[in-house]
């Protein structure tokens, strides 16, 4: 949350419902070995809202994430924490068939 537009400086801003949906701006494969959960991907996700956050792409091999991608958000629980993760959305480059 902000106090002020980061463009513009206006205030007040206000809540928006996120529609979910977002593009890949930038990806990597973080390296760990099988033991230790293997790779995984982490991403920066410019939300169709104009907001960029870093989550990570599942439902796919990290090596197939593309910068462009369009994904979708869903929430699930992680060590008993909520997380946005988000999924290659239907008929998405690299998506698995």
């Amino acid at each position: 949350p902000r106090e002020l537009c980061p463009h513009c400086g206006a205030s007040p801003l206000r809540w928006v419902r996120p529609s979910g949906q977002g593009t890949v701006y930038s990806t990597t494969t973080i390296a760990r070995k099988a033991e230790a959960g293997g790779d995984y991907n982490v991403a920066l996700i410019d939300l169709d809202e104009d907001v960029r956050m870093m989550s990570r792409i599942e439902g796919i091999a990290p090596e197939r994430v593309q910068i462009g991608m369009r994904v979708t958000a869903q929430t699930i629980q992680h060590n008993g924490k909520g997380l946005v993760v988000f999924h290659p959305a239907v008929n998405a480059p690299g998506e698995v068939a």
